[in-house]
Formats: structure tokens, sequence, C-alpha cells
């Protein structure tokens, strides 16, 4: 059974979107952040969630495993949120070094019970084009729509949404729901 739905969330509030022009690659989430990610009203369970690598939708994660902690969190058994971690939800918007990740070897370090295989070694992704937004986006939705999970969170960032979803702008820590529809089509469920 393919994907018939999914969420999807931006990090909460980072230190680079109070600060801006930010001097320091992957920047976390500011203490406003983490209080608004804490309190995400999750009205649904994930069998998966998907996570750009970069330390702001990371910690976001970590929150929203909080609110799910009596379930199992790991891979491959019934009753079980799988999460995975996906280099294509990264910030789409690299010119800005807040918006550059960490090389794997750090991420893996820092979040050891995470798996990194899928990011590469070093931080070294091509340069952002709207032409790589917009081919990375239709990966992205073609990966979630072969998925067998019905019910997909993904945690990514507001340019890699915006590419994604269209619309308007993601406000930080919002969660808007999606469905694929009869064609294909991602079509948006109303709140």
């Amino acid at each position: 059974m393919s994907v018939k739905r999914f969420h999807a969330l931006r990090h909460g509030q980072a230190i680079h979107n109070v600060q801006r022009g930010w001097p320091e690659r992957d920047p976390p989430l500011t203490e406003q952040g983490l209080a608004e990610a804490a309190s995400v009203h999750m009205t649904f369970i994930p069998d998966l969630i998907i996570c750009s690598p970069m330390t702001r939708t990371i910690q976001t994660l970590y929150a929203i495993l909080s609110q799910l902690k009596d379930l199992p969190i790991q891979s491959n058994s019934d009753n079980v949120i799988h999460v995975e971690i996906w280099p294509e939800l990264r910030e789409t918007h690299d010119h800005a070094i807040c918006n550059l990740g960490r090389p794997r070897a750090e991420l893996e370090a820092a979040y050891p019970s995470l798996d990194f295989s899928r990011c590469h070694e070093l931080w070294d992704y091509p340069g952002h084009t709207d032409e790589r937004a917009l081919q990375r986006a239709e990966v992205i939705l073609q990966e979630i729509k072969a998925r067998p999970e019905s019910n997909v969170l993904i945690i990514s960032h507001r340019g890699t949404l915006q590419y994604l979803l269209g619309g308007d702008v993601f406000r930080n820590c919002e969660l808007r729901s999606y469905e694929f529809d009869s064609q294909g089509k991602v079509v948006p469920i109303p709140a």
C-alpha cells in the first residue's frame, strides 16, 4: 500500500531566525524553539518520521518523539515508528552559512541513536538552484509515495517545504497535512 497521508512540519525557532546573519553552520533551536517543538499538537501517530540532518530539525524530532515516548522507536517491526534521516530534506538556500550542515561523523557523534547513512561524509551537496530544489522535491515526493507506510511525518525547513508543497511559507513549528489523490497529486487536508 502506498502512502496515503503525510504531514509536514517546519522546525522550531532557531537562532538564525532571530539573529539574522548568524555566522555559523547548523544553528540550534532557541529556548522558544524548543518550547514550540514540545508543544506541537500531534493528532496522529506516524508510521514513519523523516527528518533533515540539521540540528534544528533533529531537536524538533526529539521533541516530537518525547510526545510519542510510550511507543517503541526503531525499525522493522509492527507498532514501531520508523525514523529516517534524509539529506534531501536539508534547507534549500545554502548561500547562507546557517543553512549548511555538519559532516556526517559530527552528526553521528552528537546523535548516536540516529542513522545518517544516507548523508554524505562531508557537507558537500550541490549548491542551491531553483531547478535542483524542484528536482529534489520531486524525488522526495516520489519516495514518500512509494513507501509502504500510510502516515508519514516530514520534519524540514521553510525553503524545502516551499519547494515541496508550494503555498504559503510555513511558520516555525507549523504542521500541515496532505494526501496523494487518486492521480498521485498532493492535496492539502483541511485542518
